[in-house]
C-alpha cells in the first residue's frame, strides 16, 4: 500500500511535502530580511516625515498666531492713526478758523482805518472848500450888502427927494 499512499499523497494537495517546507523557510528568511533591513529605514523615513508634518503644523499654528497678533496691532495702530488724523484735521480746522477770523479782524481794522482817513480827508476838504467859499462869498456878500444898503440909501434919498419935490411943488 505504500505505493498507493505515495500516489495518493502526491495527488492530495492537503498533505504537505518537502518542497512546501523549503519554500516556507525561504519565505520566512526573506520576510526576516525585509523586516530587519527594509522596514526600519522605511519606518525612520515615515517618522521623520511625521515629525516634519508636526513641525510644519506647529509652525503654521505659530505663524497664524503671530499673524493674528500682528493684524490686531495693525488694526489698533490704524485706529489710533485715524483718531490722530481726525484730531489733526480738527486742530487744523480750528487754526484755519482762527487765522480766518484774525484776517477778517485785520481787514476790518484796515477798512476802518481807510474809512477814518477818508472821513478825515473829506472833512479837511470840506473845511477847505468852506473856507474858500467864505473867502469868495464874503466879498460878494459884502458888495451885495453894500449895494442893497447903499441902494436903499439912494432909494431912500430919491424917495425923500421925490417927496420933498412934491411938497415944494
Amino acid at each position: 500500500m505504500s505505493p498507493r499512499t505515495d500516489v495518493a499523497a502526491e495527488g492530495n494537495f492537503l498533505v504537505p511535502n518537502g518542497t512546501f517546507f523549503a519554500e516556507l523557510i525561504i519565505f520566512l528568511i526573506v520576510l526576516g530580511v525585509i523586516w530587519f533591513f527594509v522596514v526600519p529605514p522605511i519606518r525612520k523615513v515615515l517618522a521623520d516625515r511625521e515629525e516634519r508634518v508636526a513641525a510644519t503644523t506647529a509652525n503654521n499654528k505659530e505663524a497664524k498666531d503671530v499673524f493674528a497678533e500682528a493684524d490686531e496691532r495693525y488694526q489698533t495702530a490704524l485706529t489710533k492713526a485715524r483718531a490722530e488724523a481726525a484730531d489733526i484735521r480738527n486742530q487744523a480746522r480750528a487754526e484755519g478758523r482762527a487765522i480766518l477770523e484774525e484776517m477778517r479782524n485785520e481787514a476790518q481794522q484796515q477798512a476802518d482805518e481807510i474809512v477814518a482817513e477818508s472821513e478825515a480827508q473829506l472833512r479837511a476838504q470840506a473845511d477847505q472848500v468852506s473856507a474858500e467859499l467864505r473867502e469868495a462869498v464874503e466879498p460878494l456878500a459884502q458888495t451885495l450888502a453894500d449895494r442893497v444898503v447903499g441902494g436903499d440909501d439912494r432909494h431912500a434919498g430919491t424917495s425923500a427927494g421925490h417927496q420933498t419935490g412934491r411938497a415944494t411943488s
